[in-house]
């Protein structure tokens, strides 16, 4: 529920095609902006929508978790993925916010395709630790909104003085942050519960 209606709140202020009204500063000198924003925003929210439904354990099995998992992948995550790359690189938020951005993207299709190659492969173990992977890294979307509503407000007394007050400076030192954390520990974290889940697993020494 709460993805869906991130996923709606995010893509709200792309649906009249206005580049005004876009939630992100767009880049005068680079008229391909606002596309792959397009792009990025329409399949990201897909992403969003259909990661939770691979937890479903009733979907979990059969002709539903293909048809959607394929959905989640090739509709959402790759085309999110490379289409992010291009909005970070041209980020207007600092080299920071630009590197956090871009690596984000470039994880984000890397574990989808390692996870889409261990299935057909056949190798299903593999594929449930590369797509809990990749929820992690699905969910930075939901993170980073959080993050911009309790990490904006909070650390603006800290850092505002060195600004002169200028919220927006404030806003950008933050953000540049946010391109981090945004991420970093949803990875974290899923690699823990990965390998708590081997030591715990039968067999495992």
């Amino acid at each position: 529920m709460l993805c869906a209606l991130l996923a709606v709140f995010a893509a709200s202020a792309y649906v009249g095609l206005d580049p005004g009204t876009s939630q992100v500063d767009l880049r005068p000198d680079r008229p391909l902006h606002y596309p792959f924003l397009l792009v990025h925003v329409a399949a990201s929210v897909l992403a969003l929508v259909t990661a939770p439904l691979q937890l479903f354990p009733a979907l979990r099995r059969g002709r539903a978790h293909r048809v959607i998992g394929r959905i989640h992948l090739f509709a959402g995550v790759f085309p999110g993925a490379l289409s992010g790359l291009a909005v970070g690189v041209m980020s207007t938020y600092g080299f920071a916010a630009q590197a956090g951005f871009s690596l984000l993207a470039v994880l984000w299709f890397s574990v989808g395709a390692a996870g889409y190659r261990a299935v057909r492969q056949g190798r299903h173990a593999d594929h449930r630790e590369w797509m809990l992977r990749l929820f992690a890294l699905t969910m930075a979307g939901v993170t980073l909104r959080v993050l911009v509503v309790v990490l904006v407000p909070a650390l603006t007394p800290l850092v505002g003085p060195a600004h002169g007050g200028d919220e927006e400076a404030v806003f950008r030192e933050v953000y540049q942050g946010i391109a981090w954390l945004c991420w970093v520990p949803n990875l974290l974290v899923a690699e823990w519960y990965l390998r708590r889940s081997r030591r715990g697993a039968p067999g495992a020494v």
